[in-house]
């Protein structure tokens, strides 16, 4: 009984956050299990060499899973410093410098290409994914894909409640509570 419909794998565009996670979880098996592909943006590699995960997305690269998007038009800049701008003025974000949501923006807006075919967009930011939802696009995370896994038994409670923990301790904002809910709602 998966969360999302997955009619084999679907193609997704991801920001940093859910990659990282799956990288610091060891889980990336997950994102081979319900993605055929992953779309990210150029801007975005900088983000994932600053965080000591260059290798990593480098290897999802080279297998062919992950996809980078190099060159956005002159059009789809715009909208993505629009796009930045509402994540910057969100109630939830805590950090009002535009430029500084521009990967994840870029990567809203390349998202939306119909060549590409996302049917979803992978954000943890908590202000990117208000802007997602106001802008009418289906989204999940890294906690929508653990509790996937665990609808579809293949996670325990605590196995999900273990991987949540791990990420925490190495850095990523998962309160304790919202791993408490994920593990025992989802998990086998």
């Amino acid at each position: 009984m998966a969360l999302f419909e997955l009619e084999g794998c679907i193609i997704a565009a991801a920001d940093t956050g859910p990659l990282l996670s799956a990288f610091q979880s060891n889980t990336t098996e997950l994102l081979r299990r319900y993605f055929s592909r992953i779309f990210i943006v150029q801007s975005q590699l900088a983000e994932f060499q600053k965080h000591g995960a260059a290798t990593e997305i480098q290897n999802l690269i080279d297998q062919g899973l992950v996809v980078v998007i190099k060159n956005l038009t002159e059009k789809e800049n715009a909208e993505a410093m629009e796009v930045a701008r509402r994540i910057a003025l969100a109630p939830s974000c805590h950090d009002s410098v535009i430029e500084n949501h521009l990967p994840e923006a870029e990567l809203i807006v390349v998202s939306q290409r119909v060549e590409l075919q996302c049917e979803k967009i992978l954000l943890d930011e908590k202000a990117a994914r208000s802007v997602v939802e106001e802008m009418g696009l289906k989204f999940s995370g890294f906690l929508g894909i653990l509790a996937n896994a665990g609808a579809d038994e293949l996670l325990t409670k605590d196995e999900i409640r273990r991987l949540l923990e791990t990420c925490q301790s190495l850095g990523t904002h998962y309160a304790d509570n919202l791993i408490e809910y994920v593990a025992q709602t989802y998990g086998r």
